[in-house]
C-alpha cells in the first residue's frame, strides 16, 4: 500500500483514514501479504516489509495516527494524463516542419519536468524504498488524497504500469 498521509484539513484526514484502514482490513481479511509505505509532503514516514494479516491492521491504525493537515496554498488542476503525453510526443516525432519541432521540444520539455518533480517527491522515495524489498512483480495499492503528490502520482503509476505492475486507486 502506497499511503499519503497529508490531508488538507480534518474532513479530508478522516476520509484518508478510513481508507487506509479498510484497504488494510480488506487486503488482511483475503490473507494477501502486503507491504506499507507512508509518506506526506515533507518525507518518507514509514516502509515495512510484507506483514501478515493481523500486522497490517496494526501498522495501518498506526500509521492513520500520523496523518498530518497540511495546508497548502497551491491549487491542484487534474493531473496530467501521462500517457496522451507520450503518445502526442511519438505522433509529433515523425512529423518535420519548424512548428512540429518546437512543439516536440516543448513536450519533451513538460515529460522531463514532470519526471523530475515525481522522483524528487516523497513518494517516489517511498515507494521506490517498499520495491526494493521485493522482488516479484507486485500490486500496488494506492491510498491518497491527491494534493501535494497529484503529479507524482501520475507519472510513477505511468511508469510502473509500464514495468508490468498492477495499479490500483483506492
Amino acid at each position: 500500500m502506497w499511503v499519503n498521509l497529508a490531508a488538507a484539513d480534518a474532513e479530508d484526514a478522516d476520509k484518508l483514514s478510513y481508507k487506509l484502514i479498510t484497504t488494510a482490513i480488506c487486503l488482511a481479511r483475503e490473507n494477501i501479504p502486503t507491504a506499507l509505505a507512508g509518506y506526506d509532503h515533507e518525507a518518507v514516514r514509514l516502509v515495512t516489509p510484507q506483514l501478515p494479516p493481523q500486522k497490517l491492521v496494526f501498522s495501518a491504525l498506526r500509521l492513520s495516527l500520523q496523518i498530518v493537515a497540511f495546508t497548502n496554498p497551491r491549487r491542484y488542476l487534474n493531473p496530467p494524463d501521462i500517457a496522451r503525453l507520450r503518445a502526442d510526443i511519438s505522433r509529433i516525432r515523425n512529423i518535420h516542419g519548424q512548428a512540429p519541432e518546437a512543439l516536440f521540444r516543448l513536450l519533451g520539455i513538460e515529460y522531463k519536468t514532470l519526471g523530475e518533480t515525481a522522483h524528487s517527491n516523497p513518494a517516489a522515495q517511498a515507494l521506490t524504498e517498499a520495491l526494493s524489498q521485493g522482488e516479484r512483480k507486485v500490486t500496488i495499492v494506492v491510498v491518497s488524497q491527491r494534493n501535494h503528490d497529484a503529479e507524482a502520482l501520475a507519472f510513477l503509476s505511468f511508469s510502473f504500469d509500464k514495468k508490468g505492475y498492477a495499479i490500483i486507486k483506492a
